[in-house]
C-alpha cells in the first residue's frame, strides 16, 4: 500500500483496491501478502483483509501472518519486500499509493521473477519508473478513479463524475479561447467598446 501512512489518500486509494484485490484472491483461494511499513496502514490492510475473506465467505482462509508489518526505514521496507518477492516469486504484485526512491527497487525486483505488475501513484516523480517495470500503471489520478470506481460508493463516484465534467467545462472554454485568439478578437473588444 505504498510507504506512507493512513493520512495520504494515495494509501486510503490503495486500501480500497486492496480490499477487492483480497475478495477476488479469498474466492480463488490464492495467498495473498501484504507487507506494510506504517503501523496504521498495518492495521487498516489486517483489517480489510480480513473483512474481504469474510465477505469472500472464507473467513477461515484468513491468515494475519501473511499481512506482516516490516519496518519505518524506507530502505529497510524495500529490501524486506525485495526478499519477500525473490523468495515467494509472486504471480502478481501491486503496488498501490506513494512510493518514493525505492519504487524503481521494488519495481525492477518484481520484473526480474517474472511477476505481472500494476502499478498505481500520484508521485509525478515516481512514475516513469512504474512505467518502464511495470506490466499496468495507473498514472496521477486513475488511482483515484479506480478506487472509486471499484468501491462503488455513490459519493466517491459523483466526486468523480464532477471532476470530469469540470475538466470538460474548462477544456471546452480553453478551446474557445483559442478559437478568438487565432480569428482575432478585434471585433469583439470593438463591440465591447460600444457599451
Amino acid at each position: 500500500p505504498g510507504i506512507t501512512d493512513m493520512d495520504d489518500i494515495q494509501t486510503i486509494a490503495s486500501m480500497v483496491i486492496l480490499g477487492r484485490v483480497a475478495k477476488r484472491v479469498a474466492q480463488y483461494d490464492t495467498p495473498l501478502v501484504v507487507p506494510s511499513k506504517m503501523p496504521v496502514a498495518y492495521t487498516m490492510a489486517q483489517e480489510v483483509v480480513k473483512q474481504a475473506y469474510t465477505e469472500a465467505g472464507r473467513p477461515d482462509a484468513y491468515n494475519p501472518d501473511n499481512i506482516p508489518f516490516l519496518t519505518m526505514d524506507q530502505f529497510g521496507y524495500a529490501a524486506a519486500v525485495d526478499g519477500i518477492i525473490l523468495r515467494d516469486r509472486p504471480g502478481t504484485i501491486f503496488f498501490l499509493g506513494s512510493f518514493y526512491a525505492e519504487s524503481l527497487i521494488l519495481a525492477e525486483t518484481g520484473h526480474s521473477v517474472g511477476a505481472i505488475q500494476i502499478a498505481g501513484t500520484a508521485m509525478p516523480a515516481q512514475l516513469p519508473f512504474f512505467i518502464t517495470a511495470c506490466d499496468y500503471t495507473l498514472i496521477g489520478e486513475e488511482l483515484f478513479a479506480a478506487s472509486a470506481y471499484l468501491s462503488g460508493e455513490p459519493l466517491l463516484l459523483g466526486s468523480l463524475k464532477g471532476q470530469d465534467w469540470g475538466k470538460a467545462l474548462f477544456m471546452m472554454v480553453i478551446a474557445v479561447g483559442v478559437f478568438l485568439e487565432l480569428i482575432g478578437t478585434h471585433w469583439l473588444t470593438n463591440w465591447l467598446k460600444t457599451f
